[in-house]
């Protein structure tokens, strides 16, 4: 066990954790793409038509539909926000704590930096499992071995697109014929090479709180 995992174990692994200022911060719920896209739509939206309006292109009125998705947007955000919170509190207190081995991650993530970027990352929740880093392996190489593969089996194809969809950002669980009669997960993480080893991928391994069924997976 290196002296990182060691230190977020003493940290994190007991459950009901207590939130520490890191995790009161994960614990925010998400604001929703949608809302977030209306509302930027509109705040655009309000500057074009604003000078537009300026030289008399077309009339001031048209600021007001910025302004509807502005405010569309930021109800939306909020609504998402509100239904979101409870979910990912309950999860980064009860959430049990794992070692993931990432299987994808964006380039930068292996360069020292203070960067927030998506990786794909598999885990392994079960409690005789949550650390074992040779596990992890293996099916971090099946999984390389399927985002290179040419043909997908029809029982893999959710975890296919995981791995090979950048828009994608599901927690999917790994078919028998990846995993065998273990259970395993592949998520898309945000990982935070703030809180990795020399800012940076090094071992591929990271710490996360996951709750599969909701399908958090936060890296800590």
């Amino acid at each position: 066990m290196t002296d990182a995992l060691a230190t977020t174990r003493s940290r994190y692994e007991a459950t009901p954790r207590v939130l520490d200022a890191d995790l009161q911060r994960m614990a925010r719920g998400d604001r929703g793409c949608l809302g977030d896209a209306l509302a930027g739509l509109g705040g655009v939206s309000i500057i074009v038509f604003g000078v537009l309006a300026s030289f008399a292109v077309v009339g001031w009125g048209y600021m007001m539909a910025g302004t509807l998705f502005l405010l569309v947007g930021f109800v939306l955000s909020a609504a998402a926000q509100v239904r979101s919170g409870p979910v990912r509190r309950k999860a980064l207190t009860e959430g049990p704590l794992v070692l993931g081995r990432v299987v994808a991650g964006d380039p930068a993530l292996y360069e020292p930096s203070d960067a927030v970027l998506p990786a794909r990352v598999v885990f392994a929740p079960a409690p005789t499992q949550r650390f074992d880093s040779g596990l992890l392996r293996t099916l971090a190489t099946r999984l390389q071995a399927l985002q290179r593969a040419d043909t997908t089996p029809v029982d893999q194809a959710a975890v296919a697109a995981v791995l090979r969809e950048p828009s994608k950002v599901d927690t999917v669980r790994l078919p028998a014929s990846l995993a065998g009669d273990d259970e395993a997960y592949l998520a898309v993480v945000a990982v935070d090479a703030r809180r990795l080893p020399g800012r940076r991928i090094d071992s591929g391994e990271l710490t996360l709180i996951v709750d599969p069924q909701s399908g958090f997976a936060e890296h800590v």
